[in-house]
């Protein structure tokens, strides 16, 4: 039997845990369903305690998740997507930006003839090749890799779960658990930059060095007319 009393507290206007699980579950009937979805459309904290409780109800019992629920679980699966698509393409446009950059740099020049080049001045420019290359203890801190954790939390201090960490101009990354906790591995040397990202939150960047380990990084949400992923 569907409840049909308002889900709301007569004296804060919240809305009540208890009809929130209704909705969840279907039991609430059709009139309170519209109100409990446009009050979350106006609530973002509202809203992602909701889309968390209904992960908590779906281990417990196979429900089918609501009509509002079900379109904020699709936008949080196709988000890393979004982010791995915008890398590839940086990543594409400076491989190729780069290979035009040296074919220029390579094209022969019929200016001065190659018999009127000193053949002394060639060899101060070998000495610097010898000098920029690379050693191999450097080349071995390169490869070396570490695994950081962290969390990502909203500005009331609710995990975000679903937010994606972004390896900047890699494809690297990875997702927030129910808890907003993520790992990624990154370079030990601590020159990584990291991109944080959450549907209708403003994105953020750290490089891996301040990134402290187990430290909670706060998203800050956008303006209301721009919270997209509210809107469908």
């Amino acid at each position: 039997m569907k409840l049909t009393a308002t889900p709301f507290d007569p004296q804060t206007g919240e809305l009540l845990p208890v009809y929130r699980d209704a909705y969840l579950r279907g039991d609430l009937a059709r009139a309170s369903a519209r109100a409990v979805e446009a009050y979350l459309h106006r609530d973002a904290g509202q809203a992602h305690s909701t889309v968390t409780r209904w992960h908590q109800l779906h281990t417990e019992e196979a429900a089918p998740a609501p009509s509002w629920v079900q379109q904020q679980l699709t936008f949080i699966r196709e988000q890393p997507q979004r982010f791995r698509r915008r890398a590839l393409s940086l990543v594409t446009v400076g491989a190729l930006l780069a290979g035009a950059s040296m074919a220029a740099t390579n094209h022969p020049s019929n200016v001065l003839p190659i018999a009127k080049l000193p053949v002394a001045g060639a060899l101060p420019a070998v000495a610097s090749l010898e000098v920029a290359a690379p050693s191999a203890a450097a080349v071995a801190a390169a490869s070396r890799t570490v695994v950081l954790h962290g969390r990502i939390l909203n500005e009331k201090g609710l995990p975000l779960a679903g937010a994606t960490v972004l390896r900047k101009g890699t494809t690297q990354g990875t997702s927030t658990d129910a808890q907003g906790n993520y790992s990624l591995r990154v370079p030990a040397d601590g020159l990584a930059t990291l991109q944080y990202g959450y549907g209708g939150y403003h994105e953020q960047e750290v490089t891996a060095s301040q990134a402290k380990a187990g430290e909670a990084v706060t998203l800050q949400p956008k303006a209301p007319k721009r919270r997209h992923w509210l809107f469908f």
